[in-house]
């Protein structure tokens, strides 16, 4: 009786701890871009009566009835309150509602992003909705062609690009800076290297509420003389802006402590990056994260290692310390391992499995042993080519509140459709 009461606890308690971290609308891709087909989801522990739910995009179009799922397509950029009202099999009204940012991911890029004169330049229109694109390469050549298309400056200076994608009729533009020397005191300013990092050199760190002070380090190599602007963002929001003059040809290292010391107030995920607005930077510019967590976490009793990633069709996915690489639109399968070097045997420990900020799987492991080694297997579906973060989390969730064992991070790149 005793033990089918403890079972009924640990399941109520697994089901509130569950219910708290998940939400209740989720869509994908995140973030959806202008013009792309976004997939909403509402779900409710209880149910939803009869499938119908009245959905409200919040771009101005009506409200509709339509089932749990849906499909949508937003025509701008912005943020967009997204609400569904639908009534559960316990009869109870509900409105959920869910905030949702659409990007304008279309651009023109190009190769090399700092050209010299009299060498072939690629631009691409990444992303357009049209395949034909009327070209304008700012010194008086003007094409109508493809998504690809190539040029040759004779002379060094700035020119504006457009391209027309002509489907949308939207115009797009990019600036090309031409110099006569690709190094040296003539060359364009540019920066070639930025990495961020902790002041351990870690790109992750995972501290106690409250801990300081906390400040994020970027190493910065660049040619050419001029003015570097960039803004510090925090969880998506502006933390500072960065001027310096920087002379010619050196390495600097630059810091959030002339803005700020880092806030570890808010337990949880915290994102940090540097948006570089001049010069132009050709690569983005992985962000890093620190965990903030309600105690001090022993993140030294748990090894974890994958033992092997592939495809559905067996197929061997690349995989190394920081970074793994999948196909788009398919599923892999991660197979791994974990050790907890505990002294006692830990009753409950949840593993869960996050894609960015959205949990995908979770598992519960019971019983673990001081040194056992634990296998796992997960599978994961990556639906676009966009750079997205994997997290395996691992919390002890035999006292509560949960303790955080440990976290590791892996950069999703991905890879051509094999």
């Amino acid at each position: 009786m005793r033990r089918t009461l403890k079972i009924l606890i640990l399941a109520a308690f697994l089901l509130t701890y569950t219910q708290s971290l998940m939400a209740v609308i989720t869509y994908s891709p995140s973030p959806p871009n202008v013009d792309q087909e976004v997939t909403f989801t509402v779900t409710h522990p209880d149910g939803i009566s009869q499938g119908r739910v009245l959905w409200n995009f919040g771009d101005g179009a009506l409200p509709l009835w339509d089932n749990p799922t849906v499909f949508k397509e937003y025509r701008r950029k912005g943020t967009y309150a997204v609400s569904a009202r639908y009534t559960t099999l316990r009869s109870q009204d509900v409105i959920d509602r869910v905030s949702v940012t659409v990007v304008e991911r279309r651009r023109i890029s190009l190769s090399p992003l700092y050209p010299i004169v009299n060498t072939l330049v690629t631009f691409r229109a990444e992303n357009f909705v049209s395949p034909i694109v009327d070209w304008d390469f700012g010194d008086q050549t003007f094409i109508t062609g493809g998504t690809t298309e190539t040029h040759t400056y004779a002379s060094p200076g700035t020119y504006t690009v457009t391209a027309v994608d002509l489907i949308s009729d939207a115009t797009f533009t990019a600036t090309v800076r031409v110099s006569t020397e690709a190094t040296g005191p003539r060359a364009t300013f540019q920066v070639y290297f930025i990495q961020l990092r902790f002041d351990d050199g870690k790109s992750y760190k995972i501290i106690p509420k409250d801990f300081g002070p906390l400040n994020v380090y970027a190493d910065i190599k660049y040619e050419g003389t001029g003015i570097f602007r960039a803004q510090w963002i925090l969880d998506g929001a502006p933390l500072g802006i960065v001027t310096r003059a920087l002379p010619f040809a050196r390495q600097i290292t630059i810091d959030t402590s002339d803005i700020m010391s880092l806030p570890t107030i808010t337990p949880g995920i915290h994102e940090v990056s540097l948006r570089v607005t001049e010069p132009p930077t050709e690569n983005p510019i992985p962000a890093i994260r620190y965990f903030v967590a309600l105690e001090r976490p022993e993140v030294a009793r748990v090894d974890l290692s994958l033992t092997r990633v592939t495809g559905l069709d067996k197929t061997e996915i690349t995989v190394s310390r920081d970074y793994i690489e999948a196909p788009t639109e398919k599923y892999f399968i991660l197979k791994g391992s974990i050790r907890i070097g505990v002294d006692r045997e830990i009753p409950h420990v949840l593993m869960r499995i996050y894609l960015n900020n959205e949990v995908v799987d979770q598992k519960l492991i019971e019983n673990v042993k001081p040194n056992a080694e634990i296998e796992f297997e997960t599978s994961i579906y990556n639906a676009s080519s966009e750079l997205k973060k994997v997290y395996l989390v691992f919390y002890n969730i035999s006292q509560k509140p949960p303790e955080l064992l440990y976290i590791k991070r892996y950069i999703l790149r991905p890879k051509e459709k094999i």
